[in-house]
């Protein structure tokens, strides 16, 4: 079969799933995400410089990507959701859905077809354009639509910021980190603490947001220094020991008392020590103050505030998408400045020869060290947005789970490459977020209306049926699986660094990747 028709029958029916899963107006979000998916493939394997021959050759492809994505919506109004207990959609409702997602589908497509057809410059202008403007409309077509995913999209993008933290020092810098969350939890209790009522504190967010940066970044340094001589299992070993005591220490910060060390220590110890009995007072700054509340977490805490919007609030997710979006916006162009950097490569030589590096006047004390620290910095940035979004912090919340989620999207996206590792999170984070809960919903409805009823005299195999017909329980299992998959066949990811594409693959199949885009 041609590759391009395979590819958009991939398209089509994982975009087909997705409808059956949230039916009604999803079928318009998931063709537009579904053309900007086949329209970049496609894209990439065309030969012709005319932007219109570009789009007469993807029209086919397109056509059977929307055939396909129209059909499971109908098959989802007209079947699935009597099966799974829903009201069906009217009819027009259903025609317009599908009229508008099968639009999508095939403008985005043709339009990105045809886009890479033009000189590079502006290629990435019209690709930039696009993008924008998809970004921009979403929260309106989710409001349009009902569907309420921008929420989820909010906690997805957070992780997003992370990831790419994170990929500073696993995929530039080549430092296997395992202990993440530790800074995303500095941050979030650093906003906690200088930005609630419950410490009679109340700093304005957009300066607390800086200030849980660069605590996540000093953070950061401390531990780097001790994990300089270390590398590979043994780092990886250090920062998990790492990951797993900062939120151990948040959770027991509900006692603290600091004291002057002159007056409390060393001069009574020197009295002492020649037999004198100390007479001077000992001083202390704290005492007894609760810091962190423990198990019961910080709340509230402070939101950001803006001129003709006031508070942001927990009923508009509006306000805190666009802003999301600035910070990941903000993030990305100081990481590309880093990567292009003399200290981007800098960290680029030490991940492929450390040794090597060290001998042509690198020093990588300092190149580490400063990997450790910019990379804590977005975790900062993400853990004081979380915590001004969610507006309680739980130490819960900061365990070992959060930085393997991370490193997995960083492996799944591409190690080095920024564009990889937002498409790993996303993908990872819609996955967990919004599928999931949809997918048990669905089969709980499935059940409901046609097993469990067949199983009525069954009790124990129908309440063993309920009650693991759960996605969400395994969805560790389901992450680890994807990894596997991934690892077998596309260990370089899903958008790799030419330089990490050339390291996975041989040159034989680089070059049989090259004759089949050709044919």
């Amino acid at each position: 079969m041609n590759p391009q028709y395979k590819t958009s029958i991939i398209i089509g029916l994982v975009a087909g799933f997705v409808v059956l899963l949230f039916g009604g107006w999803a079928v318009a979000v998931a063709g537009g995400v579904a053309g900007m998916g086949l329209g970049y493939y496609l894209g990439g394997k065309i030969t012709t410089n005319k932007p219109l021959d570009a789009a007469k050759g993807a029209i086919l492809p397109t056509l059977l990507a929307a055939g396909i994505l129209m059909t499971f919506s109908i098959l989802q109004d007209l079947v699935i959701a009597a099966a799974i207990g829903k009201d069906p959609n009217p009819i027009d409702t259903l025609i317009q859905a599908n009229l508008v997602g099968s639009l999508s589908l095939i403008a985005f497509s043709l339009a990105l077809t045809a886009v890479h057809t033009l000189p590079e410059r502006q290629q990435k202008i019209a690709q930039i354009l696009l993008i924008s403007f998809v970004v921009i409309s979403f929260p309106f077509v989710d409001q349009f639509t009902g569907l309420r995913w921008t929420a989820q999209i909010i906690f997805a993008l957070i992780f997003t910021i992370l990831a790419l933290g994170l990929n500073i020092v696993v995929g530039f810098a080549g430092l296997l980190d395992l202990g993440y969350a530790a800074f995303f939890a500095i941050g979030a209790y650093t906003t906690g603490i200088l930005s609630s009522p419950q410490h009679g504190i109340y700093l304005n967010f957009w300066i607390v947001i800086w200030i849980a940066a660069a605590m996540a970044g000093i953070w950061g340094l401390i531990l780097g220094a001790p994990t300089l001589p270390l590398r590979g299992d043994y780092l990886a070993i250090v920062t998990l020991g790492f990951g797993e005591i900062v939120p151990v220490i948040f959770k027991n910060l509900i006692k603290v008392t600091i004291q002057e060390p002159l007056s409390c220590w060393v001069i009574p110890a020197i009295t002492r020590l020649f037999g004198g009995n100390p007479t001077i007072a000992c001083i202390t700054v704290i005492k007894d103050v609760d810091l962190t509340a423990g198990e019961k977490g910080i709340n509230p805490i402070g939101r950001p505030i803006l001129p003709f919007i006031g508070e942001f609030r927990s009923d508009n997710s509006t306000p805190w998408y666009f802003l999301i979006i600035a910070i990941i916006l903000m993030s990305i162009f100081i990481i590309r400045r880093l990567r292009d950097s003399r200290l981007g490569r800098a960290w680029m030589a030490v991940r492929e020869d450390e040794l090597a590096a060290s001998q042509m006047g690198i020093d990588p004390v300092r190149t580490k060290l400063l990997a450790f620290a910019m990379g804590a910095m977005f975790s900062g940035f993400a853990g004081a947005f979380y915590g001004a979004y969610i507006r309680a912090i739980f130490p819960s919340v900061f365990d070992f789970s959060v930085s393997i989620i991370v490193l997995c999207m960083v492996i799944l996206g591409g190690l080095g490459n920024i564009n990889g590792v937002i498409v790993g999170g996303l993908v990872i984070m819609t996955a967990d977020r919004l599928f999931l809960p949809a997918l048990k919903d669905f089969l709980a409805g499935l059940l409901k209306n046609t097993i469990l009823p067949a199983l009525s005299n069954y009790h124990t195999i129908q309440a063993a049926v309920e009650q693991n017909a759960n996605p969400i329980l395994y969805r560790f299992l389901l992450f680890g699986l994807t990894l596997v998959i991934m690892m077998a066949v596309r260990p370089e990811g899903l958008i790799p660094s030419a330089q990490r594409k050339a390291e996975l693959r041989s040159e034989e199949e680089i070059a049989a990747d090259q004759a089949a885009a050709k044919a």
